[in-house]
C-alpha cells in the first residue's frame, strides 16, 4: 500500500498528461509506474523515446511498487494534502481510495502485470552540471524542429558535444543556441518534445545532465528525463547554409521602440490569413514593412521611423511569422546578404535564420498606400480600401539611436550567396548550395530625413487606447445606424400619413359634389 496526497497528484499531473508527453492519439498507452522505497516514492512513465521519473517524499514508509493508468491522477489530484492510498488487488487490478470534500471515493482500475512492462532506463552515476536556460533552449529548438520528416530527422534536435551548442531546423528556418559545456565530444540527436517548455519543470535551476550507452539524462530538481539518442537518422549541416555576417551585403538596425511596435502589428497586418503570411521588407531610404490582403487594392505600410540599416537597398519578401519571432527572440538586428539568401540574426553565442519567399512576390512602393508611421504607435485592426489620400510619412534620423552622423562611411566585407528561389515558400536546406566568396565593398548608413512639423506631438498611443478608440468608433457607428434606421421608419410613416390625409380630402370632396348635383 502507497500513500501520498492529493497535492502531490497534483504536481505530477502537471506533466504526467498526454499532451504534455506528445501523445496525440486517444487509443491505449502505457501506464505509469509507482515504486516505493522507504519514505522515498519515484513516479515513473516511459513513450516512445522520452522516459520521466519524479521523486516524492512519503509520510509513511512503503516497499511496494504498482501501475496505474495515466488518465486516473486527474480523478484524485487537488489542492489539499488529504491522503490518497493505492493498493494493488491482484497483479492486473488497483483500488485507489481518498476523501473528496468529506465525502469517500473509491476507485478500481485494469493495469497491466508489472512484468509485462517495458524496463524503465537505469539511473547513471555521472554527472556534469549546465546553467539554468538550457530547458528554455531546448524548448525553443522545439519550436524550430518540424513533424514532417523527409530525407533528414528534421524532428529531431543536435546536441553539439564540441562547440556546446543546441541546434534544429524544419527546413525553412534554424536555430542554433551555444554556450553550454556537454559532457561528450560528438553530435547527438534528440527528439523534440513540448516536455521542455512545461512550466511544472523548474525552469531557473541548473540541469544535471550526462550521457548513457542510449540517452541523453537531464536532472532538473525532482524530475529526471531520459531522452533516447536516435541513431540511423541524419541532420543537415546548418553551418553551411548561414551565411557569414561579417561580409554581408545590409544590416538592418531596429531601434527597440520600433521592434515592440512591429512585433503588436505584424499580425494585425492583412494578408495573415493567406498561404506562409507574406509581408514586404524594403530598405530603400527608408525601413518599410507592406501588406496586402487578396480582395484589396492597395497595399498597408509600416514606416519604422526610428529605425535605419547599412548597406545597398533591398527589397524581400518573408513569412511574417518568421519576422515575429525573431522579435520575440530578442533580436533588433537582421542581416540580408540579398533578397533570395536567408535572413540571419546573431549574437555572440545565438543565431537564427530563416529563408525569405520568392522575391518575385514582393510588394513595390505606391503611392496609394496606406502609410502608417511607428513614431505615431497606430497598429490597423482593421484596413479599408475606402480613404482620401495617404497620411503624410515623416521619417526620424536615426544618427542620434546609432551615434552616427550623416553621410558616414562604413567599410564592410560582402558576400553574395545564391539560394536560387523556385517557389513561393522557399527552403533553407540542404540542396540550397551558398557561394561563399568574399568581396570588399564600402556602404553607408542611409538615415531617413525628419521634417520640422513632424517632431512636434508625437507622443505615442498605446494599444489599449487604440482598442478603447475602435471600440468607441464601434459603439458610435453602431448609434447612427440605429438613429438612420429609426428615421427612415419616421419618415415611411408621415409619408403614409400625407397620402391617408389626401385621400380622405379627395373622397370629401367628391361628397360635396355629389350633393349639390342632387
Amino acid at each position: 500500500m502507497i500513500t501520498i496526497t492529493r497535492h502531490q497528484v497534483r504536481r505530477l499531473r502537471g506533466v504526467f498528461r498526454r499532451h504534455v508527453l506528445g501523445i496525440t492519439h486517444r487509443g491505449s498507452i502505457p501506464p505509469m509506474v509507482l515504486c516505493a522505497d522507504g519514505t522515498q516514492l519515484r513516479a515513473q512513465y516511459q513513450y516512445a523515446t522520452l522516459a520521466i521519473e519524479s521523486t516524492l517524499s512519503l509520510a509513511s514508509a512503503s516497499q511496494e511498487t504498482v501501475a496505474l493508468p495515466l488518465e486516473a491522477l486527474a480523478e484524485f489530484e487537488g489542492r489539499d494534502d488529504s491522503s490518497v492510498v493505492l493498493e494493488a488487488l491482484t497483479s492486473d487490478r488497483i483500488v485507489v481510495r481518498w476523501t473528496d470534500h468529506g465525502v469517500p471515493q473509491t476507485r478500481e482500475y485494469a493495469v497491466p502485470a508489472l512484468d509485462t512492462l517495458k524496463p524503465f532506463p537505469a539511473p547513471p552515476a555521472d554527472w556534469a552540471t549546465l546553467p539554468a536556460g538550457i530547458l528554455t533552449t531546448l524548448a525553443e529548438a522545439s519550436d524550430t524542429a518540424s513533424e514532417d520528416v523527409t530525407r533528414y530527422a528534421l524532428n529531431c534536435i543536435q546536441l553539439r558535444g564540441g562547440p556546446g551548442a543546441v541546434a534544429a531546423t524544419d527546413g525553412h528556418q534554424l536555430l542554433i543556441r551555444g554556450g553550454f559545456r556537454f559532457p561528450w565530444t560528438e553530435d547527438l540527436l534528440i527528439r523534440d518534445s513540448l516536455l521542455f517548455s512545461c512550466p511544472a519543470l523548474p525552469q531557473d535551476l541548473p540541469v544535471s545532465i550526462c550521457r548513457t550507452e542510449s540517452h541523453v539524462v537531464l536532472g532538473d530538481g525532482p524530475w529526471t528525463l531520459f531522452l533516447e539518442i536516435q541513431t540511423g537518422v541524419r541532420f543537415p549541416a546548418l553551418d553551411h547554409i548561414i551565411p557569414d555576417t561579417t561580409v554581408a551585403a545590409t544590416r538592418l538596425c531596429l531601434d527597440p521602440e520600433d521592434a515592440r511596435f512591429l512585433g503588436q502589428a505584424l499580425d494585425r497586418l492583412p494578408g495573415a490569413a493567406e498561404s506562409d503570411s507574406p509581408v514586404t521588407l524594403e530598405l530603400n531610404g527608408k525601413v518599410a514593412i507592406r501588406a496586402r490582403g487578396a480582395d484589396q487594392a492597395a497595399a498597408t505600410e509600416l514606416v519604422l521611423a526610428r529605425s535605419g540599416y547599412t548597406g545597398a537597398p533591398v527589397r524581400l519578401n518573408t513569412n511574417r511569422e518568421f519576422l515575429s519571432r525573431a522579435l520575440q527572440l530578442g533580436f533588433t538586428e537582421i542581416v540580408i546578404v540579398d533578397a533570395g539568401s536567408p535572413l540571419v540574426c546573431r549574437d555572440r553565442e545565438f543565431v537564427f535564420c530563416w529563408q525569405p519567399l520568392a522575391k518575385d512576390s514582393a510588394i513595390a512602393a505606391s503611392d496609394d498606400a496606406i502609410r502608417i508611421e511607428s513614431s505615431s504607435a497606430i497598429i490597423p485592426t482593421c484596413v479599408s480600401d475606402e480613404r482620401t489620400s495617404p497620411p503624410i510619412v515623416n521619417p526620424t534620423s536615426i544618427s542620434d539611436e546609432a551615434g552616427l552622423a550623416p553621410g558616414v562611411e562604413v567599410t564592410r566585407i560582402e558576400s553574395t550567396p545564391n539560394i536560387a528561389p523556385t517557389s513561393a515558400r522557399e527552403d533553407i536546406l540542404p540542396e540550397a548550395r551558398i557561394a561563399m566568396g568574399p568581396t570588399r565593398a564600402t556602404t553607408k548608413i542611409h538615415e531617413p530625413t525628419r521634417s520640422s512639423a513632424a517632431t512636434e506631438n508625437q507622443d505615442p498611443v498605446g494599444l489599449s487606447a487604440l482598442i478603447q478608440e475602435a471600440e468607441s468608433l464601434y459603439q458610435t457607428l453602431t448609434d447612427a445606424r440605429s438613429r438612420a434606421g429609426r428615421l427612415v421608419v419616421a419618415l415611411r410613416r408621415h409619408r403614409r400619413r400625407e397620402r391617408l390625409v389626401s385621400s380622405t380630402l379627395a373622397s370629401i370632396r367628391a361628397l360635396k359634389l355629389q350633393d349639390i348635383a342632387g
